[in-house]
Formats: structure tokens, sequence, C-alpha cells
């Protein structure tokens, strides 16, 4: 599949190596962003992005931007985003071509994370994930609680696919329909619902699971973060790098891969473009869902215990 470039894009130091010890160079990263462009760009277009950037490769200074960076092109598009934080407006970049892409990667922005909803309807998310991420090395445990909570989920008859992080852990994502009048689902409605399916994994697997945010307090167990799941907060995207000394690459597995021995370190830039173009996009598991009757009966709980 050939892909250009709609823009001319000035490229500086092409050869300089951001990931050494995979042998990634800056060009290389280029031609990985274009192999994977038409799948990047479907998960990055319609939704701002935070950037990670590591001007000298993975071993150097970093730091998250938000912003536009001062000089971008006239064609990089940018959106006006309340931040609370700063108490202004910023300027984040969407991502909707294959030249925002290679500019982003002449900045060495090596790492791309983004919300749960897009700018049209920014409070109405698109999909649920949980975010299984472990305390201590190795995969192991997280693979159980992925695979239990794949069996809760399955149980429910709701779809959902599993992601490498390309770091440590695993997300997990359902997606969500529109609701018969034309809106979604809120955040309000999908916290009640990954609220009780965290707390049913940790009364099932007390002994790896924990919902402690703290990780001080966490221990050696695995922490499903159901809280990471809502307005302004972000996950890597599907086919971002990562700055691992492997060069990963956060990819979406079939289930069948993950209970297999599957592992984040198996999957990089050097061989995820191939691996899309022979299976495609994983993360397309069907229509999203509907989830009125479960949160009905979630906020119907709720109510009684309050009563109690």
């Amino acid at each position: 599949m050939q892909v250009e470039a709609e823009h001319p894009v000035l490229i500086t130091n092409p050869e300089k190596l951001l990931w050494p010890e995979a042998g990634v160079t800056k060009a290389q990263y280029m031609q990985y962003l274009v192999n994977v462009a038409p799948w990047l760009l479907a998960h990055l277009r319609d939704r701002p992005i935070t950037m990670i950037r590591f001007p000298h490769g993975i071993h150097g200074h970093s730091f998250y931007q938000k912003d536009a960076p001062q000089g971008a092109p006239e064609w990089v598009r940018t959106v006006p985003l309340w931040s609370d934080d700063r108490g202004e407006y910023i300027h984040p970049v969407v991502v909707d071509s294959v030249a925002t892409l290679l500019w982003l990667a002449n900045l060495a922005c090596l790492e791309m994370h983004v919300g749960f909803a897009t700018l049209q309807r920014p409070m109405t998310p698109t999909s649920i994930a949980f975010d299984l991420d472990p305390t201590v090395p190795g995969f192991e445990p997280v693979r159980e609680v992925a695979m239990a909570l794949h069996e809760v989920l399955e149980g429910l008859g709701l779809p959902h696919v599993p992601k490498t992080s390309g770091a440590t852990g695993v997300q997990v994502f359902i997606p969500l329909a529109n609701l018969d009048n034309g809106a979604g689902h809120s955040y309000e409605e999908t916290r009640l619902f990954t609220a009780a399916v965290a707390t049913y994994l940790e009364q099932k697997l007390p002994r790896i699971v924990t919902l402690e945010r703290l990780k001080k307090h966490r221990g050696d167990k695995v922490y499903v973060d159901y809280l990471q799941h809502g307005h302004h907060r972000t996950l890597i995207a599907p086919y971002s790098a990562r700055a691992t000394v492997h060069a990963t690459v956060s990819t979406p597995l079939t289930w069948s891969e993950l209970a297999g021995g599957a592992v984040p370190e198996q999957f990089t830039v050097h061989n995820v473009p191939s691996r899309l173009r022979k299976i495609g996009d994983l993360m397309n598991v069907g229509p999203g869902v509907r989830l009125e009757q479960i949160t009905s009966v979630l906020k119907d709980a709720k109510a009684i215990c309050a009563l109690r």
C-alpha cells in the first residue's frame, strides 16, 4: 500500500537514533508512520492528541505537550479546548493527515495519547476502556486478570478487544453505540459500569487485583484502572509507538493470542506494519453496544444500598 504525504514536510537529522537498542532512526520511524497511516489515522483524526516528545531519543529528556508547538505549518490543524488546569484555552493538534504524522515524527513525538470522545461530541465516549497496569515486572499476572475480565465481558455479551499498552500492561476496550435519541452514554453512566466490573474482579482475584490508585499501596498486584476512563483522560492510541528499548507498539490482539502467550515486546515498529496488512485492524470488533439496561440495574442497586 503506497501512501503519500499531503504537504511537503521539512525533515531534520533523519539518521538520529531514537531507539538505540532497536536500531530505529528518525527516518525509519517516519517510514513506520507512513506504513501504518491508514490504520493509525482512523484512531487519531477526530481527537486532539497529547504528545510525548523525546528530542534526544528514548534515553534523553522527554516531556508531555498538549498545546501545538510554535511555528507549526499552516496546514497542521489545531482546535481550541479549555484547560481547567491552566485556566485558559489550549490548542492541541488534530492528526488528520500523513503530513501531520511526519511533522510530529520530526519533532520526535514518539507517543500519541488520545481521549475517549471525538471533537464533535466531547462528553460522549465512543468506547469504554479498562487499563490493567502491573505494579512489578512480569506480564503473567496481567494476562490472568485480562482473561478474567474477558470471561466477565463475554458472559455479559459485550464485544471487547485487548490491546497491549506497548509498555507493561493491557487495555481492554468495549465499543459504545448511540442511543435512540441520538445521544450516547455519559461518563457518569460508564463509571457505574467500570466501577462495578473492577470491584467484581478485585473480589474474584484478591490475590492479584487491586483498585488502589497510589502505586506505593498496591504491593505486587495488578491495578485495574477504571478511573482512567473519563473526560480529559487519555490512553496510548492504537498503533502508536512507545518509548521502550524494543520500540514496541500499542497493538490490538485476539483473545487467543493473549491466552496463548503473547507479550507486549513481540509487537514493534519493525513488524506491526506487516501484521496490519495481513490481519487488519482488530480494534474493529463490531457495532457498539448499549448499556442502558446494565447501568439501570446498577443505579437501582446503588440507590438501595444508600437507603440501608
